[in-house]
């Protein structure tokens, strides 16, 4: 069937199936395995999941899409928990091999420390996943697959209904990114990364109906997202450093303001390649069809 021919329900429906399908895959390994892939995946699917909803929200039922969210937020946290420390222990880790071998040596000690956080953030995933909340979240997942909550605008064809859609997540995009100014504030540039990554999911989930030209902008907002992924870390794994620095001996404190300064380096690198990475997104040929 032609991308003119499906309807904007067949677009939904592919979506949530797919995003449904990855939690799936990935659930016995978020219960007895220990690879960080697992959590990585299985948070990417709720993640889409919960975009999907919000991009896709004028063709289901409010109400539905509303509980579902919700659920899906509160799974997506417990995912979280893990992820985050996962991502930020592993860049530490690696910039730590940066350091002469004393500093590496003490900086490794006080990123060990991530362990233990890391156990208790997975012993409260693996509770959570077996709790009747996350079975009965399941069930709905699976029956949103199946037969989402559609209205009657669902019915319409999708390359008719859908442009709009993305329209609208790239505008959010392209204000957000004129509101930023010369020195934008961490939290600004981390605000934008998030609206470039709904505009990526949305232009992902309409590529059924629209092609290459939504390739095209889902990998545009894949590189801006990049850049401003890795200034987040950055930024994130700075400020760990610098409160964690007073719990230390010396040499430790020593040690993990070298690693501090590679981060702020990382976090003022990724601000100056941002504006070239928009400039390469903010074409006719990359949203001109929008």
């Amino acid at each position: 069937m032609s991308g003119r021919d499906i309807t904007v329900a067949e677009v939904v429906r592919r979506a949530i199936t797919q995003s449904y399908a990855r939690l799936i895959t990935y659930e016995a390994e978020l219960r007895i395995g220990d690879d960080p892939e697992s959590v990585h995946q299985a948070r990417v699917a709720t993640r889409r999941l919960r975009s999907d909803l919000r991009t896709f929200e004028q063709f289901v039922d409010a109400q539905w899409a509303a509980d579902l969210r919700a659920e899906l937020r509160w799974l997506g946290s417990e995912l979280g928990a893990v992820r985050d420390i996962e991502v930020q222990r592993d860049r530490l880790r690696n910039h730590a091999q940066l350091l002469p071998p004393a500093e590496a040596e003490a900086a490794r000690r006080v990123v060990r420390r991530l362990d233990a956080d890391r156990a208790a953030a997975r012993f409260d995933l693996v509770a959570a996943l077996s709790q009747a909340r996350y079975t009965q979240l399941r069930s709905r997942l699976a029956a949103a697959a199946a037969r989402p909550a559609f209205t009657a605008a669902a019915l319409a064809p999708a390359s008719d209904a859908l442009a709009p859609v993305v329209r609208s997540q790239w505008k959010k995009v392209r204000r957000a990114v004129r509101k930023l100014g010369d020195n934008p504030p961490d939290e600004a540039l981390h605000s934008t990364r998030v609206r470039a990554k709904r505009c990526r999911y949305a232009a992902e989930a309409c590529e059924p109906a629209f092609g290459k030209r939504a390739q095209r902008l889902a990998r545009a907002m894949a590189k801006v997202q990049e850049v401003l992924g890795e200034h987040h870390d950055a930024v994130v794994a700075g400020a760990w450093l610098v409160k964690t620095a007073h719990e230390c001996s010396p040499a430790e404190a020593y040690a993990i303001g070298m690693l501090a300064q590679i981060e702020r380096e990382a976090a003022a690198a990724a601000r100056a390649q941002f504006p070239a990475a928009w400039r390469r997104a903010d074409t006719k040929r990359v949203r001109g069809w929008l």
